[in-house]
């Protein structure tokens, strides 16, 4: 995460609000997070099973996971198989966030380990932070490779470099993490009008999309538009945020309240369940 973080505190907020739209918590909405890290630092202090548990408590059924190194996923993976859907970080260590894709024998060893492997389904959550960053041929590599292994491309950008991807590779499948972390919700609803093989994830949006009592005008009428287009993250990149796990997924629930429950279902784990849950 290169941009900068935001503070757990506000989220005891949420627990007042956050069940509030059902009788008890045996029926609140299950959650598909998609945007889960499992990374070196959290190995020790939260081991496989202790995620799980957090997962039970606050209502999540599936994850999807990526983790610096990968081996964090496929630990994870084989604690939950049916709950834990394997994403590709080709990440050793955070310092690799802004050069990845031109640090050299990380393609040949992406490749490999993928083929290796064979149970990852989505390539990231990667950092593209520059639309020139998209025009290099290491890059055209890996996105070679995430077309030949229909994987989608989880990318931590802005709406500028998810433009120049799709330019680049227009049967690209992208999941849009953070849906941009400050991209304006007019233009979060305009890429997915533009895209239709966008998905615009939500870690880090709670607060845009309901900064007080209700639902923020805009994120509203685009959420609703595009209700079969988002999807629920948490984003677990630091230790803290596992110390939080339960608050960051209230707060969500808190504006998935204010929403129709239709509009709700799908967000929260049914657009979620549709493109990664099923077998490719």
């Amino acid at each position: 995460m290169l941009a900068a973080m935001r503070p757990l505190s506000f989220l005891s907020i949420a627990l007042i609000s956050a069940f509030a739209w059902v009788p008890g918590h045996a029926d609140l909405l299950p959650i598909f997070d998609v945007h889960m890290h499992y990374s070196r630092a959290a190995w020790d202090v939260v081991p496989p099973d202790q995620v799980i548990a957090k997962m039970n408590k606050a209502g999540v059924s599936k994850a999807l996971v990526s983790s610096t190194p990968d081996d964090g996923t496929l630990k994870l993976h084989a604690a939950a198989p049916q709950r834990i859907i394997a994403g590709y970080r080709p990440y050793e260590s955070s310092g690799d966030f802004g050069g990845w894709f031109v640090k050299g024998g990380v393609l040949a060893y992406s490749a490999k380990r993928l083929a290796e492997k064979n149970i990852h389904r989505v390539f990231g959550e990667i950092h593209v932070l520059r639309p020139d960053d998209v025009k290099t041929p290491a890059m055209e590599g890996f996105l070679a490779l995430a077309a030949s292994r229909n994987l989608y491309f989880h990318t931590h950008s802005d709406a500028a470099v998810v433009r120049a991807l799709f330019d680049k590779r227009p049967d690209l499948k992208i999941i849009w993490a953070h849906a941009g972390f400050s991209d304006p919700a007019p233009v979060v609803g305009q890429m997915l009008d533009q895209h239709a093989n966008l998905w615009a994830e939500l870690s880090y949006r709670a607060r845009d999309i309901m900064p007080g009592d209700a639902l923020d005008p805009d994120w509203e009428k685009v959420l609703i538009r595009h209700a079969d287009r988002f999807v629920i993250g948490t984003d677990t990149w630091e230790v803290a945020r596992w110390h939080g796990y339960e608050l960051l997924i209230a707060e969500h629930r808190a504006w998935l309240g204010k929403l129709p429950r239709e509009a709700a279902e799908k967000i929260a784990h049914k657009n979620a369940e549709r493109l990664l849950a099923a077998k490719p």
